[in-house]
C-alpha cells in the first residue's frame, strides 16, 4: 500500500505516494490540490536517494593530526559533542557555542532546534540558511503588512489575475509543476511579464520579458512607480483608506524618471512605458518576487518596492491579484516561523518582547529572564566562527554552509578555526567534511513530520520508508545533546508530541498553530 507524502525538495511540497520499503517507487497524487499529480524531475526522481553507497549510517570523528575519521556508537559521539560544547561554554560563556539550521527542516525540528539553543544551550547564536533569500521578503512583508506570508492566496488564483509580474523567479524550472499556472492564464487571455537578465524557460512563457543589468531590480520597482503616479495610474481611494505614508513614497519615486532608469538598469525607457500602460489599464495585476529580487545587499528595499506597486494600484487584497512571494526551500515558510531566527521565538514572536518571552518560557519551563536576547544573524554569525568574540563550537543541522553561504571561501577558513563543528547530514557533504564530528540522521520519507507550503498550508509529512540502521532522526539528536547537557526541560522525539507542544507555544502569535 502506498504512502502519501510530499515532495522535499521546493516550497511547493508537491504531493506524491511512496511504495515499498526496501526499493521505494514513486507514484502521483492526483487529489493533492497543489500538483494534481504533477511532479517534476527531482520528484519522480526522489526515489532515488535510498541506497546510495554514500549514506553515512554510523557516527564519524576526525582525528585533527591525522585527518582520518573513525566509526564511533552513538554514545562516544554524542558525549564528544556535549564534551566540545562544555569546553567552548567554559572558555568564555553560553554565545561560544552556535547553531546553524535550515529551511528545509521540518516545523518539529525548527521548533526544537530553537529550544535546545535558547534551553539547553543558553546561547543567542542560532540562525538558518533561508536568512540569504527568504528573510528578505519576510523583513519587506513585516514592513507592509506586519506580516509574514510567504502567498495569501492559494497558487491557482495566478490563473485569475490579467497581468503577472514575477520578478526574479524561474518557476519554469524551479517549480515546474506551479508553471502550468502561466500558461493557463495566458490561454484564458491574460499576459505573463518576467523580469529577469538571463533569457529562461520562464521567460519563453512571457508575453514582456525585461532584462535588468543584475543588481537594479529596485531601481527599475522606483522608475515603474514614477510613471504609475505620472499616469495617474494609483489607486488614490484605496491609498486614502487602506494606506499610510504613500505620500513619502510618491515624492521618494519623483527623480526616478524614466531616462535615468534606463542608464542605471539597461531597461529602454519606452519598454518601461509599455509595462507601466499595461499594469495601469489592467483591472487585476499581480506582483510575484523570488531568489533573485531578494538576494541583494538591498533585497528588502527592493522586495518593499514591488510591494509599493501592487498598493499603488490597489490590487492587494483583490481577489486574483495583489503581491506575494514564491518562497524557495522546502519549508520556506514554516521554518522561519518557530524559533530559528536570530530575533525570533515560536510562532513568530520577537525574541525581545517581554510578553512573547513570558508565554513561550512558561511552555518550555524555564524562567523568562533566562532566555538569551537576539543574536548575529546568519553571515554574522558565520562571520564570527573562531574569532576572539565569537563562537567556536558549532552544530549545524539541514545545510551545506560550505556551498551555499555568501563568501564561501572565507566561511570556509572560519568553520576550520572552529575548536568543535558538528554535523548532522545523510551524506558527507562539503560541510561535514570539516566537522570533528559527522551524525547520520534520517532524511524526508523515513520519518513523520509537517512543513508548510509557500501557499501556506501546513502538511503531514508521512513516513513512508523505514531509515538504515544506525541512522537517528534530527529530533533524537537534539534531545541527546539536552540530555547529556543536563537540561531539565523536556525534549520529546515523537514528531507528534513536538507539534502538539510548537502549538502552545505559538498560540497566539502572529503564526499560530495551536489550532491544527
Amino acid at each position: 500500500m502506498a504512502t502519501e507524502t510530499h515532495c522535499p525538495y521546493c516550497s511547493l511540497q508537491c504531493g506524491m505516494r511512496l511504495a515499498g520499503r526496501r526499493t521505494p517507487e514513486v507514484s502521483a497524487w492526483e487529489e493533492f490540490p497543489v500538483n494534481q499529480g504533477a511532479l517534476c524531475r527531482k520528484g519522480w526522481a526522489a526515489a532515488g536517494l535510498y541506497g546510495g553507497r554514500e549514506r553515512l549510517t554510523s557516527p564519524l570523528v576526525r582525528d585533527r593530526e591525522t585527518g582520518e575519521w573513525s566509526a564511533v556508537s552513538w554514545d562516544d559521539a554524542l558525549d564528544r559533542v556535549a564534551e566540545g560544547i562544555r569546553a567552548a561554554q567554559a572558555s568564555g560563556g553560553p554565545d561560544r557555542v552556535a547553531v546553524f539550521g535550515g529551511g528545509g527542516l521540518t516545523n518539529e525540528k525548527a521548533y526544537a532546534l530553537g529550544k535546545l539553543a535558547r534551553v539547553a544551550l543558553g546561547t543567542s547564536q542560532i540562525d538558518y540558511n533561508g536568512r540569504w533569500c527568504m528573510s528578505s521578503a519576510a523583513s519587506a512583508g513585516i514592513r507592509a503588512f506586519g506580516l509574514d506570508r510567504g502567498l495569501p492566496f492559494p497558487l491557482a488564483d495566478v490563473e485569475e489575475t490579467d497581468v503577472l509580474v514575477l520578478v526574479g523567479s524561474n518557476l519554469a524550472e524551479t517549480m515546474p509543476p506551479a508553471a502550468r499556472h502561466l500558461d493557463r492564464l495566458r490561454e484564458r487571455g491574460g499576459k505573463v511579464v518576467v523580469i529577469d537578465p538571463r533569457r529562461t524557460p520562464t521567460a519563453d512563457r512571457a508575453d514582456l520579458h525585461l532584462q535588468p543589468v543584475p543588481g537594479t531590480d529596485l531601481a527599475l520597482a522606483l522608475g515603474l512607480l514614477h510613471l504609475l503616479v505620472a499616469a495617474g495610474a494609483v489607486d488614490t481611494a484605496y491609498l486614502a483608506e487602506r494606506t499610510t505614508g504613500w505620500e513619502d513614497v510618491r515624492d521618494s519615486v519623483a527623480s526616478w524618471w524614466p531616462e535615468r532608469v534606463e542608464r542605471v538598469t539597461g531597461i529602454e525607457a519606452h519598454e518601461l512605458r509599455a509595462l507601466a500602460a499595461m499594469l495601469g489599464r489592467s483591472p487585476r495585476v499581480m506582483v510575484l518576487t523570488a531568489r533573485g529580487a531578494e538576494q541583494h545587499s538591498t533585497g528588502s528595499d527592493t522586495v518593499l518596492a514591488w510591494i509599493n506597486v501592487a498598493l499603488a494600484l490597489g490590487m492587494v487584497g483583490r481577489r486574483g491579484a495583489g503581491y506575494g512571494c514564491l518562497t524557495g526551500q522546502g519549508n520556506g515558510q514554516g521554518g522561519r516561523e518557530h524559533g530559528q531566527k536570530a530575533d525570533q521565538l515560536p510562532g513568530y514572536r520577537r525574541i525581545d518582547d517581554p510578553a512573547a518571552r513570558a508565554h513561550v518560557a512558561g511552555v518550555w519551563g524555564v524562567e523568562p529572564d533566562s532566555l538569551p536576547g537576539p543574536g548575529r544573524s546568519a553571515y554574522e554569525l558565520l562571520d564570527a566562527l573562531g574569532t576572539p568574540d565569537g563562537p567556536s563550537a558549532l552544530l549545524v543541522l539541514g545545510s551545506n554552509i560550505v556551498v551555499s553561504a555568501p563568501r564561501a571561501t572565507h566561511v570556509t577558513s572560519r568553520l576550520e578555526a572552529l575548536d568543535l563543528l558538528v554535523v548532522c547530514d545523510i551524506v558527507m557533504s562539503e560541510t561535514a567534511a570539516l566537522a570533528d564530528v559527522v551524525l547520520p540522521v534520517t532524511q524526508w520519507a523515513e520519518e513523520d513530520g509537517t512543513m508548510t507550503n509557500l501557499e501556506g498550508r501546513v502538511v503531514l509529512r508521512q513516513r513512508a520508508v523505514t531509515p538504515p540502521s544506525g541512522v537517528r532522526s534530527d529530533l533524537e539528536v537534539i534531545a541527546g545533546i539536552a540530555e547529556r547537557l543536563g537540561s531539565t526541560a523536556s525534549f520529546p522525539t515523537d514528531p507528534e508530541e513536538v507539534f502538539a507542544e510548537l502549538g502552545r507555544a505559538s498560540a497566539g502569535g502572529p503564526a499560530d498553530y495551536s489550532a491544527i
